[in-house]
């Protein structure tokens, strides 16, 4: 098994940066002193902002679950592994995604 003290750390950090976005956007979201324009096209805007950040919130909860499953499957010693063919996951693939569950040849194969 190897050694993945730097993997983890750095996992950890993308979870701590992700948590912190998390908190920022909904916080900001759940903000009751923003006021809410009076004019119609302004207030389309506002929702339309809101919308955006909600999909952004959405979108770091998956990235959080992600990297939490990561950590499980480094604890799990199963991190390198291709949970499909358990083949070994490429070092070029877990380095551009830390995440990724799949080989290379698995996930041209979805």
């Amino acid at each position: 098994m190897s050694d993945h003290s730097e993997t983890r750390a750095k996992l950890e950090a993308q979870l701590d940066d992700a948590v912190a976005t998390l908190d920022r956007l909904e916080n900001h979201l759940r903000n009751t002193d923003r006021s809410v324009p009076q004019d119609w096209p302004e207030q389309a805007q506002f929702r339309e902002n809101d919308e955006v950040l909600e999909a952004l919130a959405a979108r770091t909860r998956e990235k959080i679950e992600g990297l939490q499953r990561a950590l499980e499957r480094l604890d799990d010693g199963a991190y390198d592994r291709c949970s499909n063919c358990d083949r070994e996951i490429e070092s070029e693939r877990r380095e551009v995604l830390p995440t990724t569950t799949v080989c290379s040849s698995c996930a041209g194969s979805r």
